[in-house]
């Protein structure tokens, strides 16, 4: 039921999301994917017809709709690009390098393609749907691209960014010799398997009540902490029943690096997974400048607030885009009239970043001190820039850098812990911080309100 969903939600978000948006989310949300199932998505069903629900991580209830197994997000994709696919033009091998502005308002992009051409794109609204930051750090489950451009065009363009600090990593990444090798579904602990350190003990055993279930960010950190200790942890599923038949493409994926979950134990490792927060946008998907937009993970709703729960992204990435959508049909934009240009680049420079991305991971991620973020600001400081002044090559190296430092920022201010943002020197979450955003833009740092609770029950 939406309520319990509700629930659920403000449980896992470490109390910390924006009551007013969960519930567009829980009842939206509960119509469009009944619409969903009536135009024919295809939900796994059980033998009688019905949906085959699924637990995962912080949900109290089997509420969690699955497709195709373990590739739901697959799923939903390619049935959205079938029914899409005559109605929107795309530009592959192009990447946003700039957001053009005009008199505070948001008129079109500037792109680059393979060829190292530019070209300027006119639009009337401009909806960023970049994705995540799993690329700013050393492990994550994210793709090569998820990496944090939508905070740096965003940034540069003068909106207004919250809940940067607050990341989430997921605990259970098939990790060998170092290596991040694909992310084990959180769904496979929602079927029943352990996680166990080398001598066979249950790690999560005294930890939570919720065990291997509980919010990912406390489920993280005890990983991580086995980890450090050099005691590693793995994933115990060898007596789920049908394992190759559940989750076919971790199966797959597992016996392609050598490992057979039916009966081996899977080494796993905490790696970035989640941001929880971006751009900041209303209920509608508007940001604080004029004509622009954002959906999905680069944008900040306030639904996950300091903690994801399990699976409720692709939910909020159809419900904003939905409510978006219905607010572009009916607004009127002056059309800005302006012809595109082409700009042939220079040759650049090249730049490395994994030295970024092993700081990032050591000192912005799952256990963060003052010392460790003191010393990235320092070192990575933040600088509003003219994007139009540097190199195609040189814009996504200043888009990771502007990502980075400004979520390293935002873990420094927030003096306490809360949800994905952990930080050892002080290890519990403050009255004095409950309720309050940090929000970062080009004319600096404020502190907001979020309505996070209220007198009269969920409806």
């Amino acid at each position: 039921s939406p309520s319990t969903h509700a629930v659920d939600t403000m449980l896992a978000t470490a109390n910390h999301a924006h009551l007013e948006r969960v519930d567009i989310l829980v009842q939206e949300g509960k119509i469009l994917v009944e619409k969903l199932m009536s135009q024919g998505l295809p939900f796994d069903m059980t033998t009688s017809g019905a949906p085959n629900l699924g637990q995962e991580a912080a949900h109290t209830h089997r509420r969690i709709l699955h497709a195709g197994g373990d590739q739901t997000g697959k799923m939903l994709m390619q049935y959205l690009l079938k029914h899409t696919q005559e109605k929107v033009t795309r530009l592959p091998f192009h990447t946003v390098l700039q957001l053009q502005l005009q008199e505070g308002r948001c008129t079109g992009v500037i792109v680059g393609d393979e060829h190292g051409r530019r070209n300027e794109i006119q639009a009337r609204h401009i909806v960023l749907a970049t994705g995540g930051i799993g690329q700013l750090y050393s492990q994550t489950s994210n793709s090569s691209v998820a990496t944090g451009d939508g905070l740096s065009l965003a940034y540069h363009a003068g909106a207004v960014l919250e809940d940067l600090e607050f990341v989430q990593f997921h605990p259970t990444i098939f990790t060998l010799k170092g290596k991040s090798c694909g992310l084990i579904s959180e769904a496979v602990r929602g079927e029943g398997a352990f996680l166990v350190n080398q001598d066979g003990e249950r790690v999560m055993k005294d930890v939570h009540p919720l065990l291997e279930l509980a919010p990912r960010d406390i489920v993280a950190r005890v990983i991580e902490w086995h980890w450090q200790k050099n005691d590693p942890v793995f994933l115990d599923a060898r007596h789920i029943y049908r394992f190759d038949q559940k989750f076919p493409s971790i199966f797959a994926n597992c016996l392609s690096h050598g490992l057979n979950p039916l009966h081996e134990l899977l080494p796993v490792r905490p790696g970035t997974h989640f941001h929880m927060g971006g751009v900041k946008t209303n209920d509608v998907g508007e940001t604080s400048v004029s004509q622009l937009y954002a959906i999905g993970e680069i944008a900040s709703t306030g639904v996950h607030g300091a903690n994801r729960l399990a699976s409720n992204s692709l939910l909020e990435g159809l419900v904003f885009a939905q409510r978006l959508a219905k607010r572009i049909e009916g607004k009127v934009i002056r059309q800005v009239s302006k012809d595109s240009i082409r700009i042939n680049s220079k040759l650049l420079n090249q730049y490395k970043f994994t030295d970024m991305q092993l700081r990032m991971t050591e000192q912005v991620g799952i256990i963060r001190t003052e010392k460790g973020l003191n010393a990235f600001v320092n070192d990575f400081p933040l600088h509003p820039l003219n994007l139009a002044e540097y190199t195609n090559q040189e814009i996504p190296f200043i888009h990771r850098y502007t990502a980075s430092s400004l979520i390293a920022k935002s873990a420094l201010l927030r003096t306490e812990s809360r949800g994905g943002h952990y930080r050892h020197d002080y290890p519990t979450s403050s009255d004095e911080w409950t309720g309050k955003v940090i929000e970062q833009s080009i004319q600096g740092v404020s502190i907001g309100t979020r309505k996070i609770e209220r007198k009269e029950t969920v409806k």
